[in-house]
């Protein structure tokens, strides 16, 4: 058994040359698609916001496929990222071996993207061009992501209610106080003064009693005139609290304000955000972040959102009930978008009209009725039926990947304009991620599409 061998292991072995990372990493890597698409990009927009005074900055480019790489993995945190960039030749590859402080990492993050939805046009551009989507049958879906705040934090409308109502009785009850001091004074004094008759103001005995109880009152007066301040000054806070909450909210978190208290899918409440995307074919068109708890009244903005970010009007319009509204059906019938959209109780009132046990309300709203009557034509027709089955298998899963696979549920930054950002480079690496796989289909499928040839050539899918 001595004379066995083994492969030589020397930890100590110096390299007179340095190495080639990219000869270390798969042809057909994410990497390498992240790293054309980032190169590829116009970042003039970012640029503009550096300067030549002081020390040169990092490379923009480099920091933002170091962004997305990570986000494609699930890495957020910056310490995480600087540290990945030290360690992991991917990491390492992508930067050029630059190794930028987690600050800097961060600080881009926050002060140098805040037009993020310039880069996932470009990504967006590139799927268009190969006929990945077409902004036809459209999917949307809205899911609750944990904001970065805790929950022992969340302000409640209810409580604030309570809170002002207190302290407007307690001002009341110092204002009573305040009332018996005086007339404690005017008992005390009466009419009299040291020019009247009535108090022998030169007795000793006489004025260190009224001296004494003078004080007395005085010190009571100021103690509760300090109270009245403070609790004065809570019921400003609480009417600036309201504000922020504004009137279509019930809470709000202390830690991040923009962030709303709601029911998590795992069924607890928590602060977090109502992610909204927009899908086809698995390819994100669109997405926003609202504080709103519900989808109802987030249709409109989106489908005004899509139509501004891809600059086409979807042809249909796919959601599930979470959206059925008399509103939202005027809206897309009067933009002339086809709707396949079930309405609240759609399923409870199905099985009843099937059994014969459904009745009709006695003071229906017409217009609503109408409506209904048509969703229930299209969802219950063989077109229809195909459309449900096709937003189960197109924005679901989109959801259910990001959730999963790249482990985001939860916000690491604050404020709806910077977690907009988060979901944004998320979409980014998504998106990146479905042209990777469509890239490799087009290899075997022989499609001779420029775009696709030119990535093809790139991951190692074709050969010059």
């Amino acid at each position: 058994m001595s004379n066995i061998k083994f492969k030589e292991y020397n930890q100590s072995q110096l390299q007179l040359l340095p190495q080639d990372l990219e000869s270390k990493i798969a042809q057909d890597h994410l990497a390498r698609l992240i790293n054309k698409a980032v190169d590829d990009m116009d970042l003039s927009f970012i640029k503009q916001t550096y300067s030549n005074d002081g020390q040169h900055a990092y490379n923009p480019r480099m920091l933002l496929k170091i962004l997305i790489y990570g986000y494609a993995l699930g890495i957020r945190g910056s310490r995480r990222l600087a540290d990945r960039l030290k360690e992991d030749i991917v990491f390492m590859w992508l930067s050029g071996r630059n190794t930028p402080d987690f600050r800097t990492i961060s600080d881009f993050r926050k002060d140098k993207l805040s037009d993020f939805k310039n880069i996932f046009k470009q990504v967006l551009k590139t799927c268009f061009s190969l006929n990945m989507a077409r902004v036809g049958k459209v999917s949307l879906d809205g899911t609750k992501m944990l904001a970065s705040a805790s929950k022992n934090k969340a302000v409640f409308r209810t409580n604030l209610k309570k809170q002002r109502e207190l302290i407007h009785q307690k001002v009341e009850e110092i204002m009573k106080e305040v009332e018996l001091a005086d007339e404690e004074e005017e008992e005390l004094y009466g009419n009299a003064t040291p020019h009247r008759t009535g108090i022998d103001f030169t007795d000793p005995k006489v004025l260190e009693k009224i001296t004494k109880t003078v004080k007395k009152i005085e010190q009571q007066r100021k103690r509760l005139n300090k109270k009245k301040t403070i609790l004065i000054t809570r019921g400003l806070e609480i009417k600036r609290k309201e504000r922020t909450m504004r009137k279509d909210r019930n809470s709000f978190s202390s830690i991040d304000k923009d962030a709303t208290v709601m029911m998590m899918k795992e069924g607890y409440v928590a602060p977090g955000y109502n992610v909204q995307l927009a899908t086809e074919h698995q390819v994100i068109l669109d997405y926003e972040v609202s504080p709103n708890r519900t989808d109802q009244k987030l249709l409109k903005p989106m489908t005004k959102s899509i139509k501004e970010t891809t600059g086409r009007i979807p042809e249909t319009m796919i959601t599930d009930a979470g959206y059925g509204s008399k509103s939202n059906y005027r809206y897309l019938k009067n933009q002339r978008i086809q709707s396949y959209i079930p309405y609240t109780m759609y399923e409870q009132e199905r099985i009843l009209r099937n059994k014969g046990l459904y009745e009709y309300p006695k003071n229906p709203d017409k217009e609503l009725e109408k409506y209904k009557f048509i969703q229930r034509l299209r969802l219950q027709s063989e077109e229809g039926k195909l459309m449900m089955k096709r937003r189960r298998q197109d924005v679901e899963p989109v959801i259910g990947n990001i959730k999963r696979n790249m482990e985001f549920r939860r916000f690491n930054l604050r404020g709806k304009d910077k977690c907009r950002l988060e979901i944004g480079l998320v979409a980014v690496a998504h998106n990146l991620k479905k042209i990777k796989s469509w890239v490799k289909k087009l290899a075997e499928w022989d499609d001779g599409e420029q775009k696709g040839v030119e990535l093809g050539l790139i991951l190692g899918y074709r050969t010059a």
